[in-house]
């Protein structure tokens, strides 16, 4: 179908709470990649609108929407975007949109970079979660103008700082969505910037550049696999581990993988986790789990020049961007980024509550090989809902993907919630159709089956054929059964 005078009126002409509609563009049914060298998808026809929202004068956040116009499946899916944000991610939305979903994404209003947040709380509100609750309304908001109707459920789903944006959703804006899945969330986010600063502290700073080759990861890996092996979990013929966490990294196991003696005494620094030196309390857990070394993110990430650039962004918010970061005390400084952002960014509330009393269901995958937000950040959230609320069997659900990286790929399962074309979409593999079946038909998932794809061949997750095992695993229980 094509657009409409009439239509695209109204739809530009749509009231948007504290926005405005931009652009209305009628998208042909096309073949398209977003990425070189990753086969192309055919896209359905759909109609894109572009909205700006300023809920104060320093905000500045872009959303986009697609409608599907032939093929809609009566349901909102709304993504979440990654890092800093900064942008629209239309290869996030691409896949949503051919299984049927009309679909939002927001850019979180940083796409002046991420030193936009410096020194600027509309920023801080906006990514830490006006943003998505704005980008929510006004997908409902022109999904009534255009189909005439309400979706019939609202979803949303994301990864990192996705998966913050799902969190914050639920423990702030119960009422925005039906079914909520939160991949690898960065809920703790003050926390686990300050431990990223302390890892890239231990590492040598602006010196670490070079430290680690993906060589010297690989052989820490295969020295933790044939040595603490049992320890972690590992099975028969696996080159991954289901507990890594189980490990105590030591000195002997990592001369085993013969890399220097700077380099082992960094990563038994960053084993070490976070801690404040005036107290001796935890500040985060150790965000790098053994086994994981080898995968994108790890070592040879935090040694690269614009680490700090790319990972830091959030401290330079609260102590200005001229802040010597190897300066940071990490009893007072601390004190100050918290007081600053915790409240705008931290999606750590275990009161969930509202959301659970209207219905609203909520999944959380992480996988055990994630080597930058760890697992254990995600069995202490989920412990800390426990803690206030009981049993949460009936409206809250963990899984953890053993082998899986930061939200997808890694040595293990690899796909868990239909992020690759490869994968299944069904509710006995996907997190993302197990919960569209809980919030539908009330079947809560026991178990799930991720799959992992063929190795050797990196476009494997996007080829047709190309799973090769899959893996049943069970929702998260801490000892005592809750």
């Amino acid at each position: 179908m094509l657009l409409s005078d009439d239509m695209h009126q109204q739809l530009y002409h749509t009231p948007i709470p504290f926005g405005t509609v931009t652009a209305v563009e009628w998208k042909p049914e096309e073949t398209t990649s977003f990425f070189p060298g990753i086969p192309s998808q055919p896209l359905p026809e759909h109609i894109r609108i572009a909205v700006t929202c300023r809920p104060e004068p320093r905000s500045n956040i872009k959303i986009e929407v697609w409608l599907p116009t032939e093929t809609w499946n009566g349901d909102l899916l709304g993504v979440g975007n990654g890092g800093s944000a900064g942008m629209i991610v239309p290869i996030l939305m691409t896949g949503p949109l051919r299984m049927g979903f009309a679909v939002a994404n927001t850019d979180m209003g940083t796409s002046a970079g991420p030193d936009s947040g410096v020194g600027n709380p509309a920023v801080w509100e906006d990514f830490g979660h006006r943003a998505t609750h704005l980008m929510t309304l006004a997908a409902k908001t022109l999904i009534q103008v255009f189909y005439g109707k309400p979706q019939n459920h609202a979803y949303f789903t994301g990864n990192s700082t996705g998966g913050q944006q799902a969190l914050m959703e639920a423990q702030r804006y119960p009422e925005d969505y039906d079914g909520i899945l939160a991949l690898a969330p960065a809920f703790d986010r003050t926390n686990l910037h300050i431990a990223f600063l302390r890892d890239w502290l231990a590492l040598g700073g602006q010196a670490a550049e070079g430290l680690f080759t993906k060589e010297d990861e690989a052989r820490m890996v295969a020295a933790i696999l044939e040595n603490c092996g049992e320890i972690g979990g590992r099975r028969p013929g696996d080159d991954f581990l289901y507990h890594p966490a189980a490990i105590t990294l030591t000195r002997d196991v990592l001369e085993k993988a013969g890399i220097t003696e700077r380099q082992i005494q960094a990563r038994l620094k960053i084993q070490e986790g976070t801690t404040d030196p005036a107290n001796g309390k935890r500040i985060y857990e150790p965000t790098l789990m053994p086994g994981s070394e080898a995968e994108d993110l790890s070592l040879v990430s935090r040694c690269q020049r614009d680490f700090a650039h790319g990972y830091l962004y959030i401290l330079r918010w609260a102590l200005g961007a001229d802040f010597d970061l190897t300066a940071f005390d990490f009893h007072c400084d601390v004190q100050k980024v918290r007081e600053t952002l915790d409240g705008a960014l931290n999606a750590t509330s275990p009161d969930l509550a509202p959301f659970r009393d209207r219905g609203g269901k909520l999944l959380l995958v992480h996988g055990t090989a994630d080597p930058i937000i760890p697992y254990t950040s995600s069995i202490r959230y989920y412990r800390s809902v426990q803690d206030r609320m009981g049993d949460t069997q009936d409206f809250f659900r963990l899984f953890l993907v053993p082998g899986m990286a930061h939200g997808s790929g890694g040595p293990g399962l690899q796909d868990a919630a239909s992020i690759y074309p490869a994968s299944p979409r069904d509710s006995r593999h996907s997190a993302l159709f197990a919960l569209k079946e809980w919030v539908e038909t009330g079947k809560a998932p026991d178990a799930l089956w991720p799959v992992a794809f063929q190795k050797g061949n990196p476009l494997s997750p996007f080829l047709e054929g190309s799973v090769a095992y899959e893996r049943q695993i069970l929702p998260y229980r801490r000892q005592g059964g809750r």
